[in-house]
């Protein structure tokens, strides 16, 4: 097998425990990209709004910018590619979680998850605590997806590195 694959199956099967079990599923939901993007749009609002806040409102729309940016780039991907999901294509898969369309190159939700995580922990640098916060939410994201049986290992490798690209872009353009 391949090492994609003995990866898969070591973090989808061999760190099985009911405890993973429980909270893995709820974790890879907090970075889909509908999760991410309505939580942009209400730190924009509330900073707009209420707070009127122009630098963490700056943050908050680059963190918009970048979390459409990866998801375009995550979309075409999964076009272009059109890889099936673990469960469609081996045995023994344990499948968490239901994903909404077939296609497992890139990983979206670790592409949505890095994106923001990106902007943030620059904008954040001299928050440490934030960052090192911020980094194992996105970490957790991408290994959670392949914990569910919705990845495989290469695929949220490459959704971490569209996200920090879409990111760094946003930043740079932003800056």
């Amino acid at each position: 097998m391949s090492l994609n694959i003995d990866l898969f199956y070591f973090i989808n099967n061999g760190l099985a425990n009911p405890f993973f079990d429980a909270i893995m599923p709820i974790l890879c939901d907090c970075g889909g990209f509908v999760t991410l993007l309505a939580l942009c749009i209400l730190a924009i609002l509330v900073l707009k709004y209420y707070l009127k806040n122009e630098k963490y409102l700056k943050i908050a729309k680059m963190c918009l910018y970048a979390l459409v940016l990866s998801g375009i780039i995550a979309a075409c991907l999964k076009l272009a590619y059109q890889s099936p999901r673990p469960f469609m294509q081996l045995e023994h898969v344990r499948q968490l979680v239901v994903p909404t369309e077939p296609n497992s190159f890139p990983s979206g939700h670790t592409s949505s998850s890095f994106s923001v995580v990106t902007v943030l922990v620059w904008c954040l640098r001299d928050k440490k605590i934030i960052i090192t916060l911020l980094m194992a939410f996105a970490i957790l994201i991408a290994f959670s997806r392949v914990y569910v049986g919705v990845h495989y290992p290469f695929d949220v490798i490459v959704g971490a590195a569209v996200g920090v690209v879409s990111g760094v872009v946003v930043l740079k353009l932003k800056a």
